[in-house]
């Protein structure tokens, strides 16, 4: 197997470069980029355009990674596809993530799609997805993540994901620091690409949170576009819908997307796993959040929902993800959290999980006897189902491999 991009770009030309043509929008970052990518496709959608998305990860699914106008490719389509690609490309072997990507460009010029939203996987620079016909290019932020690959500091990880970017295709990015959003601004200027930095030039404000959804105010350069809401829920969605929606005003310079169409795309966008949450008492939330900032984003949305009292969290993640505040943060906000060793190798173990939260416990105050290492999810789930009573919060957060672990014993 070859690294780099030689493998996807020769599966693509021996299927006559399906990607061309069709304008796309690439979402990069490390935490944000499905919530991102679903705005705006939702978005664009609401514009009148037929949308195709791309996510990666999926969460039960491959289908879930390619969709027209919301609709998941039937599993027949994506078989066929599949063996096109196996047929074509003869004995040279190409990875599961070109495959799919592949078959994305394959699904969206075949549906005749206006424009396609691909999220991009790892990094950006060496990612299957950069190989699209991006109009537009988006970073919705940068945090320590995936550092065994994409480096140790939110520089290199910065310009991995800059990778994405081409002359000419304007970069939308949402960066909280102003050094990088400098670094940024001067790989644009370098490369002829216009540079559109989010923090700086769209206004929000935050309204009421409940379980079935927010309100809040975004002011671009455009326009003001007033009260929004949004059933994709936590304050951080704020700032991906700010992201999102200065994407879209920019990817439609002959069409901006005006108040009723964006607040149409906003109010109708939906994520599986993301602070989502189900019907039912106790009340159930899924997240797939796994690094730090984005699980303690998860933490603080939950209290603006539920009392540190009320709440039990079920807990899985891969051992090679660095928790930072988290553990403190959990263990201020819940009554029970219980720690579960997911089945996929490299996943964090009891022992080890048990080890990250034991050094919370001078700094919290909390006894450890809250902490409650299990042997697998599904003794997770029934250990929930004790302890929850019907006015309680059962929040599983650290990883798609939690979410879709539990979601099979519910």
């Amino acid at each position: 197997m070859r690294l780099g991009l030689e493998n996807i770009t020769d599966l693509l030309r021996s299927l006559g470069d399906p990607q061309t043509g069709v304008p796309a929008i690439l979402v990069a970052g490390t935490n944000g980029k499905g919530s991102v990518t679903t705005f705006i496709s939702s978005i664009l959608r609401a514009a009148g355009l037929k949308t195709g998305v791309f996510y990666s990860p999926h969460l039960f699914r491959v289908n879930e990674r390619i969709r027209v106008d919301g609709e998941e490719i039937p599993s027949p389509e994506l078989d066929r596809i599949i063996g096109r690609l196996r047929d074509g490309y003869g004995e040279t072997p190409f990875t599961f993530f070109e495959g799919v990507t592949a078959s994305a460009a394959i699904w969206f010029r075949e549906r005749g799609v206006d424009a396609a939203v691909y999220e991009v996987g790892l990094g950006g620079r060496l990612d299957a997805t950069r190989l699209v016909d991006a109009r537009g290019t988006v970073i919705t932020g940068i945090s320590i993540d995936h550092s065994e690959h994409l480096g140790k500091t939110k520089d290199k990880i910065l310009d991995e994901k800059l990778g994405i970017t081409r002359p000419g295709a304007p970069l939308i990015a949402n960066l909280s620091t102003k050094a990088l959003e400098e670094r940024a601004a001067r790989h644009c200027g370098k490369t002829g690409i216009p540079f559109f930095p989010v923090s700086r030039e769209v206004e929000s404000s935050e309204g009421k949170i409940t379980a079935g959804g927010m309100t809040f105010s975004l002011t671009t350069p455009l326009r003001d576009y007033g009260e929004l809401r949004s059933g994709m829920i936590g304050w951080h969605q704020v700032r991906n819908a700010a992201t999102a929606v200065r994407a879209a005003e920019v990817f439609l310079p002959g069409r901006r997307p005006g108040t009723a169409v964006v607040g149409k795309g906003l109010a109708s966008a939906s994520f599986a796993g993301s602070f989502q949450v189900l019907n039912g008492e106790p009340r159930v939330i899924l997240d797939v959040s796994h690094n730090e900032e984005a699980l303690c984003a998860s933490i603080d949305t939950l209290l603006q929902l539920s009392p540190p009292e009320r709440n039990v969290i079920v807990f899985g993640v891969m051992a090679r993800k660095q928790l930072g505040r988290f553990p403190e943060k959990a263990m201020r906000s819940a009554r029970e959290i219980i720690l579960v060793p997911l089945k996929e190798k490299g996943a964090a173990g009891s022992n080890e999980l048990s080890s990250r939260f034991s050094g919370a416990e001078a700094a919290t105050g909390r006894n450890l006897a809250l902490i409650r290492p299990t042997r697998g999810m599904a003794g997770a789930m029934k250990l929930a189902g004790r302890l929850a009573g019907p006015d309680d919060t059962v929040l599983i957060l650290g990883s798609h491999l939690a979410v879709e672990e539990a979601v099979a014993r519910m």
